[in-house]
């Protein structure tokens, strides 16, 4: 069953002209939406749609929706998932257009969306969030962030680099995101990529632990790339990177890829998306030294030396045994890059942590909720089905196993040492980093009637209650959190 919300249909590539969107109502028995215009800049508009704002004070906290699909002109969808209605709520209506023309000068591909969703949170920031009395301190507004398929990528992004602590903010009212809650997200592009570790690597089986999953020594060949069903929603989304992304090195952005908040990606940006790098497929033919050689004693006056005989005039090492003299400059071009491409395919970058967020910072790792679809589906007869080496599920248990690291090794840490006695013992730390950071597998096995269930945001009602118990939970933790906060200063 394809789990994509309004099915995998591929977004037509339809021009955003900008064109002034009025401020406009629309009311139901049990919601009341306002779709308000926001300027970007000089990159014309995004749409704004607040759901039940004046039916709730303006210090309950608001959902901040990013949906799962970009906006591609008229009027937004009007409607909330429905295990949000009962919040004061705002979709921000992102910008992502996936035209395959790279001529085209209206696509508004990557970083667009990020652009849209930061001046979108800026003006609900500026306009539903707190704003300080008279001689009196006021913390920013909390804010929760839900999104699902693009929109989890999207979402973890904004969350991560928003999520400051309320009483470090200097009291300046706005908003500071307080949860996340993310739906299949891809939140390491980079996976996908030929040349990742994870198709010469052999992955542990990921753990919803505290480390992230990990991978041991090299094997002697290559794994065969995985194919991905453009029929599910995830392999949809492996068929769409190379029109989402202009290039390669796009995917490299922390907040296309949250993970890399995190860490670095163990590889080389590529030249293309679905081949293996000529980096990491070169020989180490000695002409290639040879030709370096010649270049070198030709400018500096030392003997030139004699490189290897090939009886094919058009090898490589022919072509280096040349005279310097006798060389073209594109002769020479080819050879300083395939001796350029021959050092990069050595030395491969390692995969390294980073600390995040930054230890001067007011930012947090956000209370989340990471949930995910299942990759347990029964093979047929009795094959033994080999786990996939990236999924929905793969992809946000590296995640949460990053943010735990983060929490446990970096924050708890931190307030242990500034004598915070909660967090002295290991156990403790990890027992906050589990807290703070959870994973929910949403089972492939379910009964014909529920699959009717599924809402339009991808959740089924089961999962949507599941989901509102963990938000509602969260609210009430932080709420507690801030009032113990109070009573000590």
């Amino acid at each position: 069953m394809l789990r994509w919300p309004l099915g995998a249909r591929r977004w037509r590539p339809a021009a955003l002209t900008c064109r002034v969107l009025r401020r406009s109502r629309f009311y139901s028995t049990n919601e009341s939406v306002e779709n308000v215009q926001v300027q970007c800049a000089s990159a014309g508009e995004i749409t704004v749609s607040l759901h039940n704002i004046a039916k709730h004070a303006s210090t309950k906290p608001l959902v901040i929706v990013i949906p799962p699909i970009p906006h591609t002109g008229g009027e937004p969808h009007s409607s909330l998932p429905r295990w949000l209605r009962e919040f004061p709520a705002a979709v921000i209506n992102y910008r992502w257009n996936n035209v395959k023309d790279p001529e085209d000068k209206t696509s508004l591909r990557w970083p667009s969306p990020v652009h849209d969703l930061t001046f979108g949170y800026s003006w609900l920031s500026a306009n539903l969030g707190l704003r300080p009395e008279k001689k009196k301190h006021v913390f920013g507004r909390p804010a929760y962030v839900y999104g699902s398929y693009l929109g989890a990528t999207l979402g973890a992004g904004l969350a991560f680099t928003e999520a400051h602590r309320p009483f470090l903010n200097l009291g300046q009212g706005g908003m500071t995101v307080r949860g996340l809650i993310a739906h299949n997200g891809i939140y390491n592009w980079p996976m996908f990529l030929p040349d990742h570790p994870i198709h010469s690597y052999k992955l542990k089986p990921p753990k919803h632990g505290i480390r992230p999953f990990y991978t041991n020594k090299v094997q002697s060949q290559r794994f065969e790339l995985e194919e991905f069903d453009e029929n599910t929603a995830f392999g949809f989304l492996y068929s769409q990177m190379p029109y989402l992304f202009p290039s390669p090195s796009n995917l490299f952005d922390p907040f296309a890829s949250p993970t890399l908040f995190f860490q670095n990606a163990p590889l080389h940006v590529p030249e293309d998306f679905f081949n293996p790098s000529r980096f990491n497929n070169l020989p180490s033919p000695p002409a290639l030294s040879s030709a370096v050689d010649n270049f070198l004693a030709d400018t500096t006056g030392i003997p030139e030396p004699q490189p290897p005989q090939s009886d094919d005039p058009s090898s490589s090492q022919a072509l280096s045994s040349k005279p310097l003299a006798e060389l073209t400059s594109q002769e020479i071009d080819v050879i300083l890059a395939q001796k350029t491409a021959e050092a990069m395919a050595s030395s491969r970058p390692r995969k390294g942590y980073l600390v995040f967020p930054p230890r001067q910072s007011t930012l947090r790792v956000p209370e989340t909720l990471l949930l995910f679809d299942s990759d347990d589906v029964p093979a047929s007869g009795d094959e033994k089905r080999i786990p996939p080496r990236n999924s929905f599920k793969v992809q946000a248990i590296e995640l949460a196993g990053l943010m735990r690291r983060s929490v446990s090794m970096f924050e708890c840490q931190t307030l242990a040492k500034e004598g915070d006695e909660e967090f002295a013992g290991p156990e403790a730390r990890d027992r906050e980093a589990l807290r703070r950071v959870k994973t929910m597998e949403l089972s492939a096995q379910v009964k014909e009637q529920e699959e009717d269930d599924i809402g339009e945001w991808g959740l089924r009602g089961s999962e949507e209650a599941l989901a509102v118990k963990w938000l509602k939970g969260a609210i009430r933790e932080d709420e507690d959190w801030m009032e113990d906060k109070r009573a000590r200063s």
